[in-house]
């Protein structure tokens, strides 16, 4: 796991100093720098090492001849496999390392080489034969890559944040960008909160000439690829089966030359992840839990998760803070958040704690979305295709009225040929009433051929998943150098699932159902019987206490008032005053530190 930048143009030399300063947090171990100045390419790298520690394994990595230069972040947990079919076809070794298997995978199959992988990489390959930059980014987006082309040049980056803090590009805002965060909380890939600089999107691969002429490609589809599985129509088959895609991938992420642990909350994806380690390694796994000094007005997990522990025999440790920790981190939370995020602020607490003895964690994320983990999908199962027409309807209708919980529960109970759940974790949807922008609208994507239940879960994949978790996952969790992998998102894992009968998952109203049946002989009954309830931060308590200082002297700069809305912002600013924040202001509080902190443009 590490830090990958580079770039083609005039500027190539000066992009070193820069980008590797502020990648040094995804890359503690180590720091490489290429340069060829007759084609103006650089290539940098900045090192978190995994798998072979030696210096042997360092980036940027050339192949035998010099034609081909790498510099790789991630991990190819089949990298052995790999590597042995290349020793087959003549290939030597120099190193222990998944980077090297990467390079020469590049070199022997081209752009193919992508298909092999088993993990999560975004990396950049200098080929100087065919004079041009190969880059790829893994299936659902778990590693990063930033790109532009602006000012005559080509730069690439694992962050956001180099770029905020160079010259290489204007640092103008995106008006399209900032109505996705206000409306989702989030920046909808491929945009970034700049104007013109933008992410490779999962599943897909980039040549850049040394021209700076460009074409993307995708390189893969899970929906494609899930309905090649064979159908399994038996229930019990299909928990046998899943087990072993289960303990399969949770094999292959162990994988490592350094210990690697697992956070602990207490719901079944986590807990079945540390069981499945405990499983096939038969060592005490290292667990982490956030929980809180204080009462707080949100659910604390510690006490199950230390529970969970206790019977699966880990060696545990529960994070508990308090306001004068959130008050000392917080500036260093909104400086790594690369660009405004409502969600990730436990990533980085659980990080930064694990981070002091571990490199490497396992997690659950991504339970919910490719097994039917959240309560929409329970609405979309109980009802009949004619009875869920009838019944959205009528909570639409109503909601256009005086939205309630239940039009907030049933609007989106008919699953049409559009991104319905987009719209269902809308944090503002009248955005001309909040924002001095242009305001932009929903978008609405088409999913065809599929049941409700998979077009559900595509929404989740390719949104929530991706802009939100992920993307969190991994800039405040590098934040802090360290590395997660997310189990469940292993590719294999989540073909043969998507591919799963709807009732398979949702089952006699129970969420999850075919999963909590494959691993609940390895989970204790209060786990896997308990009621869903997602983990919070107590944001509230936060911003009419500790926080709420801060939160004032943002409300009161030129830029809250050059974007908010007056009306919007002076309701906001007597609430904040009389300490009566709501859940929904922690988004503004977040843009706007975001704001205070880097120089941009408005």
């Amino acid at each position: 796991m590490c830090g990958i930048y580079g770039s083609i143009g005039k500027d190539f030399k000066e992009i070193e100093p820069i980008f590797s300063k502020e990648l040094s947090h995804r890359g503690p171990d180590g720091k490489g720098f290429f340069c060829d100045e007759n084609s103006c390419v650089a290539l940098g790298h900045t090192r978190l090492s995994i798998i072979d520690l030696s210096d042997n394994a360092n980036q940027p990595m050339m192949g035998d001849d010099g034609n081909f230069v790498l510099v790789f972040n991630g991990e190819i947990y089949n990298y052995q496999e790999i590597k042995k079919n290349l020793i087959n076809l003549g290939y030597k070794f120099f190193t222990e390392s998944d980077s090297e298997v990467v390079l020469n995978s590049y070199i022997e199959f081209g752009e193919k080489c992508v298909e092999l992988f088993r993990g999560m990489f975004a990396f950049c390959i200098y080929d100087k034969r065919k004079k041009h930059l190969f880059l790829a980014r893994d299936r659902f987006g778990i590693k990063p890559l930033i790109y532009s082309f602006l000012n005559e040049q080509f730069v690439f980056s694992s962050e956001l944040k180099p770029i905020l803090k160079s010259a290489f590009v204007p640092k103008k805002l995106s008006s399209q960008a900032i109505n996705d965060y206000f409306r989702y909380g989030a920046v909808k890939q491929p945009k970034t909160i700049l104007e013109d600089v933008f992410q490779l999107m999962p599943g897909h691969l980039m040549r850049v000439d040394l021209n700076r002429k460009y074409e993307i490609k995708k390189y893969y589809d899970y929906v494609f690829e899930a309905k090649k599985n064979p159908k399994i129509d038996n229930y019990d088959e299909a928990v046998k089966k899943l087990r072993s895609e289960l303990e399969i991938a949770t094999q292959y992420h162990m994988i490592a030359d350094v210990k690697v642990g697992a956070f602990l909350s207490g719901g079944v994806d986590s807990t079945a992840v540390v069981a499945l380690m405990k499983k096939i390694s038969g060592n005490k796994i290292e667990t982490y839990s956030v929980g809180f000094k204080a009462k707080t007005k949100v659910k604390d997990e510690t006490d199950l998760a230390s529970k969970t522990a206790k019977l699966l025999a880990c060696n545990h440790h529960n994070i508990k803070i308090d306001d004068h920790y959130v008050d000392l981190i917080f500036n260093d939370f909104v400086s790594h958040l690369d660009q405004p995020s409502v969600d990730g602020i436990n990533t980085y607490i659980v990080s930064k704690e694990t981070g002091k003895n571990l490199k490497v964690a396992l997690s659950g994320l991504g339970g919910d979305e490719i097994f039917a983990g959240y309560p929409h999908f329970r609405n979309i199962a109980k009802f009949s295709p004619q009875k869920r027409r009838l019944v959205s309807d009528f909570a639409e209708k109503l909601n256009s009225i005086k939205a309630n919980q239940f039009t907030s529960k049933y609007r989106f109970t008919e699953v049409r040929e559009e991104l319905a759940l987009d719209m269902q974790r809308t944090f503002h949807a009248n955005l001309e009433k909040i924002l001095n922008l242009p305001a932009d609208k929903n978008s609405i994507v088409y999913y065809e051929n599929l049941s409700s239940i998979q077009k559900i879960s595509k929404a989740e994949i390719d949104n929530y998943m991706l802009d939100t978790l992920l993307r969190d996952n991994d800039v405040l969790s590098m934040a802090n150098s360290m590395e997660v992998r997310p189990v469940l998102l292993d590719h294999k894992l989540v073909e043969f699932v998507f591919n799963l009968d709807d009732s398979f998952k949702i089952r006699d109203g129970k969420l999850k159902a075919v999963f909590v049946d494959s691993v609940k002989n390895l989970i204790p009954k209060e786990v896997w019987q308990r009621k869903k309830s997602g983990f919070e931060m107590p944001f509230t308590d936060w911003m009419n206490g500790i926080l709420n200082s801060r939160f004032l002297r943002v409300l009161e700069s030129l830029k809250a008032n050059y974007f908010l809305k007056a009306d919007f912002l002076k309701k906001l600013h007597s609430r904040v005053k009389k300490k009566k924040a709501v859940r929904s202001d922690w988004l503004v509080f977040i843009f706007l530190a975001w704001l205070e902190l880097y120089e941009v443009e408005i």
